[in-house]
């Protein structure tokens, strides 16, 4: 099965049994008998034929990423949440996104 990776990170991003397209300036591809666990493996760049466990920082990017996205998800989607917060910025004389960004931090400690 054709697996493409990212060049940078080395996770694997999604696969095939054809030759995926991707962008070769930022992605790879090699194939792998087995299928690969996308939370736990990692494409090796010192043998492009073998996968590696991921680090624990590269597990930990991956899981603050996620959450990442979905605050940004649950702010976007919550319009009263998002108007909420545009009338801050306007009474504090922020820009959005640094209320937006505060906003989220604070969702993700709750």
């Amino acid at each position: 099965m054709w697996w493409v990776y990212d060049l940078t990170t080395h996770e694997f991003l999604h696969g095939g049994e054809l030759v995926p397209s991707y962008d070769a300036a930022t992605q790879g591809a090699a194939w792998y008998p087995v299928h690969p666990d996308q939370e736990l493996e990692r494409h090796d760049a010192a043998s492009p034929t073998k996968k590696r466990l991921a680090t624990i920082q590269e597990r930990a990017d991956r899981d603050a990423a996620r959450a990442t996205v979905t605050a940004q998800a649950a702010f976007d989607g919550e319009r009263l949440v998002k108007a909420a917060a545009i009338w801050v910025a306007q009474k504090l004389g922020v820009p959005l996104a640094t209320a937006r960004q505060e906003i989220l931090t604070i969702y993700r400690g709750l």
